[in-house]
């Protein structure tokens, strides 16, 4: 079910993940209870502005961020499907099986 509070509750636990910060150390910074964040990445409680607030900042993220879904785009790119690209000076194509957005790691 995509309620507002199920969509912060996966972007919580999703941005923390980013992150690579635990529960604890995200409700410490951001001043809060353990159980309180818990409970909002659980999907429970009624959390303030002030609190979801709070909790962007620690994570360095826009607050509009909490809002988006999460929306996982999966794209089967098929063997001569994908986009091909040559090499001037040598005798090389690569094809993009996956592309990945400016500013995220890949390893």
């Amino acid at each position: 079910m995509n309620t507002p509070i199920s969509i912060i509750a996966n972007a919580l636990v999703r941005e923390r993940q980013r992150a690579g910060l635990s529960l604890a150390e995200v409700a410490r910074r951001a001043g809060i209870a353990k159980s309180t964040l818990s409970q909002l990445e659980a999907g429970n409680g009624n959390p303030g502005i002030e609190t979801l607030w709070s909790l962007c900042v620690t994570l360095n993220i826009p607050f509009s961020r909490l809002l988006e879904p999460d929306a996982r785009r999966l794209q089967v790119i098929r063997r001569g499907e994908g986009l091909t690209v040559t090499a001037d000076l040598a005798d090389y194509q690569a094809v993009l099986l996956a592309s990945c957005p400016p500013g995220v790691r890949r390893d």
